[in-house]
């Protein structure tokens, strides 16, 4: 079984009711109330899965517990007036208080950081892996917010940060891209957006598939981690492999008119460096122009569950 395709036939079985604008399939789902509207997101972060005790303090796993989520907030623009988050955590009886104690902390740290107000939960025990859940949600006075199916034709490709090997830590340590979100969708006219959570290729897949559009991305502009190029020469796969297709950097994949690009390459609007990668173009499918000048298909590719 495929995560994705399981997600899709989810999907199918849903009929969302008048009031859901935004329906399971983008990084939050969207519900009018009256003239306000709530947008709603939640994640699952399993041991062994997306940490391990090993590499990560309990303060970590609860920062990227939250973390993800407001990420997903960030994606569809972040135009919420106010973000609350109620998260569930399953422990295992053996873990010393502290333990729990550092989980917290590092939830409230994040949370703190970007105004998350948490305001419930729950607390369980489990026998095997420790596992949180956090369903972040926010009000705004707009009912319009960035989604995948956005992408035009001759739209310019970018992307917040450098890509890949987030194995190395960054995937403990990231901070979501939430206000950079919110200065893009104001000062610009962004037409679709995703979170990198299952690797470049993938999530830019998502966008593709979503906008029935597809991709050209040029090989030299593809802006490739340090922990990319390290990992490479540990497993020999190529920094550009790892770039397209590791999943948790976290960071914004956008599209946008091309004379926008330009004027967000020319005004520099945040600390994070952004990069244009490529152009929407009709015909479905990446394609990958390599340094050579060769067009390379591109089968998306990034960490599937299953």
């Amino acid at each position: 079984m495929k995560e994705f395709s399981y997600i899709n036939w989810i999907q199918k079985q849903l009929t969302p009711p008048k009031e859901v604008f935004i329906p399971s399939g983008d990084d939050a789902a969207g519900v009018r109330i009256g003239n306000k509207s709530l947008l709603i997101t939640t994640d699952l972060i399993v041991e062994n899965i997306d940490f391990t005790l090993k590499e990560a303090t309990p303060f970590q796993i609860g920062y990227k517990s939250i973390a993800i989520s407001i990420s997903d907030i960030a994606a569809m623009g972040g135009n919420c007036n106010k973000l609350y988050v109620v998260a569930t955590v399953a422990l295992r009886k053996n873990l010393v208080r502290q333990f729990a104690k550092e989980l917290f902390r590092g939830m409230k740290h994040i949370a703190d950081k970007f105004n998350v107000s948490i305001i419930g939960g729950d607390v369980s025990s489990v026998k095997g892996p420790i596992s949180i859940t956090s369903t972040v949600f926010g009000i705004s006075d707009k009912s319009e917010h960035i989604r995948r199916s956005g992408a035009c034709v001759r739209d310019a490709i970018m992307v917040t940060g450098s890509l890949g090997g987030s194995i190395l830590g960054k995937h403990l340590n990231f901070t979501p891209r939430l206000n950079e979100a919110r200065m893009l969708t104001k000062k610009y006219s962004i037409h679709s957006m995703i979170d990198i959570s299952d690797g470049l290729s993938a999530d830019l897949n998502h966008i593709l598939e979503r906008s029935k559009k597809g991709a050209v991305l040029l090989e030299q502009l593809i802006p490739v981690s340090d922990s990319a190029k390290k990992l490479s020469k540990r497993d020999k796969k190529s920094a550009l492999e790892h770039a397209l297709t590791d999943g948790e950097d976290f960071e914004l994949l956008f599209t946008l008119p091309l004379n926008h690009a330009w004027r967000i390459l020319q005004d520099k609007p945040f600390a994070a460096p952004v990069s244009l990668i490529g152009i929407i173009k009709k015909k479905q499918g990446i394609i990958l122009i390599n340094k050579k000048g060769k067009n390379i298909k591109v089968n998306p590719k990034g960490f599937d569950h299953f």
